[in-house]
C-alpha cells in the first residue's frame, strides 16, 4: 500500500509539472523586416531563430514593437522586458549595456541606390560626395559613423528603414545606409523591385544578437539561451525563411 501511495504521489507531482504553462518570455523589438516585425511569419527571421530556442527551453516568447529607441529603452531598463533583438555587437553593449547571447544571425551593411543613378564608392571616405540617408540610432559601421561625427559626412536622418527607402525611391538622396535583406525585402512586393541595387562593397558585416537586461535572472537568460542556441542549425532555418518569403512575392 505503501508503495503504491508513494508512486501515485510521484505520478501526481510529473502530472502537475507536466501540466505547468510554459514560461512567457517578453521581448522588446522593431520593425525590421525580414529580421523582425509583426506582421511577418514568426516574427521575422530573427524572431523565428529566438523562438525556436526558447521553444526548445521550454518557453514561449511574446514580442513587442516599437521606433527603435523605444526598444533599446524598454529593453535594457523596463522589468515587464527581458531584453530585445536582434542587435548588432558593440563594444559598449558587451561591457555595460547588457548580457549579449552569442550570434542569432548576421547583417551585411552597405549602400541602397538607384540603378539609373549608381552611388560609385570603394571606400568609406569616397561617400563624403553623396547626402547618404540613415536610421536615427542605428550603428552603421565605425569608420562611417565617425566621418559623420566629424562633420565630413553628409547624412538624411529618417526614423525607420522604410522611410529610408522612400526618401531613396522618390529621389530625395541618392543612397541610403542599409541591410542587404531588408532592403530587399522592402522592394519584394514593389514596382522598385529591379530598380534599386545593393552596393557590391560593405560598410560592415555584423553579427546579430538578443540582448538580455543586465540582471542576474538576465544573465542566466543568456547562458540558458547561448546553450540552447549551439544545438539549432540556424543556417538551415534562414534559408527555408528566405526561400519562403520569395516564394510569397511571386
Amino acid at each position: 500500500m505503501k508503495k503504491f501511495i508513494a508512486l501515485t504521489a510521484i505520478g501526481a507531482a510529473l502530472h502537475a509539472t507536466a501540466a505547468q504553462p510554459a514560461t512567457t518570455i517578453q521581448l522588446a523589438s522593431l520593425e525590421w523586416m525580414p529580421f523582425s516585425g509583426a506582421t511577418l511569419p514568426g516574427d521575422g527571421l530573427s524572431g523565428t531563430v529566438v523562438a525556436e530556442v526558447e521553444k526548445r527551453l521550454g518557453n514561449n516568447v511574446k514580442v513587442k514593437y516599437f521606433e527603435w529607441k523605444e526598444t533599446v529603452a524598454k529593453g535594457e531598463s523596463d522589468p515587464e522586458y527581458a531584453g530585445y533583438f536582434p542587435v548588432y555587437y558593440t563594444a559598449e553593449r558587451a561591457e555595460s549595456k547588457c548580457y549579449l547571447s552569442q550570434p542569432i544571425g548576421k547583417s551585411e551593411t552597405g549602400i541602397g541606390y538607384l540603378k539609373e543613378t549608381p552611388v560609385l564608392w570603394k571606400k568609406t571616405s569616397d561617400l563624403a560626395a553623396f547626402k547618404i540617408g540613415v536610421v536615427e540610432g542605428y550603428a552603421n559601421s565605425a569608420e562611417f559613423d565617425a566621418a559623420v561625427k566629424q562633420g565630413k559626412q553628409a547624412v538624411e536622418v529618417v526614423s525607420s528603414d522604410t522611410n529610408n527607402v522612400r526618401k531613396l525611391v522618390g529621389k530625395k538622396v541618392p543612397g541610403i545606409v542599409i541591410d542587404r535583406l531588408v532592403l530587399r525585402y522592402l522592394t519584394l512586393h514593389t514596382g522598385a523591385r529591379d530598380s534599386v541595387m545593393f552596393s557590391d562593397h560593405l560598410l560592415t558585416e555584423s553579427t546579430l544578437h538578443v540582448c538580455f537586461r543586465r540582471s542576474p535572472a538576465g544573465k542566466a537568460m543568456q547562458e540558458a539561451f547561448d546553450a540552447e542556441l549551439k544545438k539549432v542549425d540556424t543556417a538551415k532555418l534562414e534559408a527555408a525563411y528566405l526561400k519562403r518569403l520569395e516564394a510569397g512575392a511571386k
